[in-house]
């Protein structure tokens, strides 16, 4: 393409595609611009979470306004990342009134109310785990939905065989829940950071996919982590 053109350019889990286009006047640059990020987001489809969006975090805060719905987070690896970015956007506290960072077993259970057993059995880095995590912050919080995140961060692994950049995201609203396994493949020197920062991007694109796809969700959150 030369008019208009689109350049990618690499973020740390995401990406961002520049469209420009050359006209005489802006609203002759848009007109050729629409069928371009038209044809982008047929391509792409949910991948897409803005158009002139500056975060993801900007993009849920938003969503969640849209649709007047609150959000609470249940954080281990991340250790508040989450919390931290959709607070960095003015007007959140509108959407956001709770996070919990649960770094140790003992406050996952006391506070979150994850059982002894899961742990014990399965590990905090599992999806058993992650699914009580985010049920705990839904009941805790009184929030609309509740996101969870744990994981390995690196550069070390635990006292499993689990391998560092393994993370396991929960969204529910109590009922319905989505749960997704991020495999990052980073376990450098120097990982730690961006394993942290990835596994709180896909955490917040988990909480933006769950409220645009409900339907498709899995059902039943409770029956879930019974079933372990």
């Amino acid at each position: 393409m030369q008019n208009p053109t689109v350049a990618p350019y690499a973020k740390s889990g995401e990406s961002l595609l520049r469209v420009t286009a050359k006209a005489e006047t802006e609203e002759e640059a848009e007109k050729l611009i629409a069928p371009v990020i038209g044809e982008i987001k047929n391509r792409l489809g949910s991948l897409v979470y803005g158009i002139d969006r500056g975060s993801m975090e900007e993009a849920v805060v938003a969503l969640l306004k849209e649709k007047e719905l609150t959000l609470a987070t249940a954080e281990s690896c991340t250790g508040g990342l989450i919390a931290k970015r959709i607070t960095d956007i003015p007007g959140a506290s509108d959407v956001f009134g709770c996070g919990i960072v649960s770094y140790s077993n003992e406050i996952k259970h006391a506070v979150l109310g994850v059982q002894n057993e899961l742990l014990e059995k399965y590990g905090a880095v599992s999806e058993a785990v992650a699914a009580a995590m985010a049920l705990g912050a839904k009941n805790v919080s009184g929030a609309s939905l509740a996101v969870s995140v744990t994981g390995i961060a690196g550069p070390a692994s635990d006292n499993t065989n689990k391998p560092v950049g393994l993370v396991y995201i929960a969204v529910t609203d109590g009922e319905n829940y989505r749960i997704k396994k991020l495999l990052t493949g980073h376990a450098e020197k120097g990982c730690r950071d961006y394993n942290r920062t990835v596994s709180a991007s896909v955490a917040l694109n988990e909480v933006r996919l769950f409220i645009l796809e409900k339907e498709s969700n899995k059902k039943d959150i409770t029956s879930f982590i019974k079933s372990f």
